[in-house]
């Protein structure tokens, strides 16, 4: 994750997370959660962000 300016409010900042949460196989359910322990996210952006990617509650960020 990105040590500076750790907020995750723009859909370039959610979409770079993502990727590295994607990377870590972490599962979609619990990228919010991780986001919100490192910095302010927007909730709606992020859901938004991840239906861009294919991705829901019920899906791994690997699959």
């Amino acid at each position: 994750m990105r040590t500076h300016s750790a907020r995750y409010d723009t859909r370039e900042t959610l979409m770079e997370a993502l990727r590295e949460l994607i990377a870590l196989q972490v599962p979609a359910e619990d990228v919010a959660p991780v986001l919100c322990t490192i910095g302010p996210v927007d909730l709606d952006l992020l859901a938004d962000c991840m239906n861009d990617v294919g991705l829901n509650d019920n899906r791994s960020l690997a699959a």
